[in-house]
């Protein structure tokens, strides 16, 4: 529950995969990437379900503050965000906002703390947001063609591909589905390789070539570029590290019979701000 007449201004440091909720009304479902923005209103009961582990920061906004800095921006109160409660938006000031106060190791840093926050109000209160003309892509398509994706995720799958999953044009399909999940349909098949790669990584000791090839890309360059991208580490470090703070040993090198598979099994952790 969001405190009386605050706001909870939440930003993503991590790419995640949740679904929130307000009361009986879904406001997100699918992958969050990381930057991305979220508002809660005061007093707002907010029910969120973490399929991935997760890391953000929360900033609590008094209401009439929040009011006072969109009068000094003199934003109209018919404009989309004078009310911004569910916004949900990928914000690159907000992202970085975040993280400099958490890798910065700054939040001891009372006056920093305070300047971040203000600035990130005033960023919100400026905002002039549209009402999306693209209607959502409805959830039984969007589950048809996640299925599709899970299943299919090491293939060369092209957007025709997913649009002819979903039963629409490709047109209609690329906008339905970003309004749904908030990626392009490139980006969403590129998080899904590597949530797969992930658990290669931990649960095997194979070769960053053959995880490469065996969840969908072409060459471990590539793969290695998306992956440091999206996680902030090269595969290599991600599974040393990861590995580590999870106390997960090496997989063992099969002293088996040729090909016989081998298998590993981890626990997730969540960590949070």
């Amino acid at each position: 529950m969001s405190p009386t007449e605050r706001y909870v201004i939440g930003v993503a440091l991590k790419t995640t995969r949740l679904k929130f909720m307000r009361g009986p009304h879904t406001i997100y479902d699918g992958i969050m990437p990381a930057g991305t923005l979220h508002v809660t209103g005061p007093g707002q009961l907010l029910t969120a379900e973490f399929f991935e582990p997760c890391d953000f920061i929360h900033f609590h906004v008094l209401s009439g503050y929040l009011r006072d800095r969109q009068n000094a921006a003199g934003v109209e109160p018919t404009k989309a965000t004078s009310n911004p409660n569910d916004l949900i938006i990928r914000d690159p000031l907000a992202d970085l906002l975040g993280r400099t106060l958490v890798e910065d190791n700054n939040t001891s840093d009372e006056c920093y703390v305070d300047s971040v926050g203000q600035t990130l109000v005033m960023h919100i209160a400026r905002m002039e947001l549209s009402p999306p003309t693209t209607n959502v892509l409805p959830k039984w398509r969007l589950k048809r063609v996640q299925d599709y994706v899970e299943a299919h995720s090491d293939k060369a799958l092209t957007l025709a591909d997913l649009a002819a999953v979903a039963g629409l044009s490709r047109m209609y399909f690329a906008g339905q589905f970003r309004a749904a999940t908030g990626l392009r349909p490139h980006d969403y098949l590129l998080h899904q390789r590597i949530e797969r790669a992930k658990s290669i990584l931990l649960g095997t000791d194979m070769g960053l070539a053959e995880v490469a090839l065996t969840v969908g890309f072409q060459a471990q360059s590539h793969f290695s570029t998306v992956f440091k991208r999206l996680t902030g580490q090269s595969p290599a470090r991600w599974r040393l590290v990861v590995r580590s703070e999870r106390q997960i040993p090496a997989a063992p090198v099969s002293r088996e019979e040729p090909g016989r598979p081998q298998s590993a099994t981890c626990s997730p952790s969540w960590s949070g701000v």
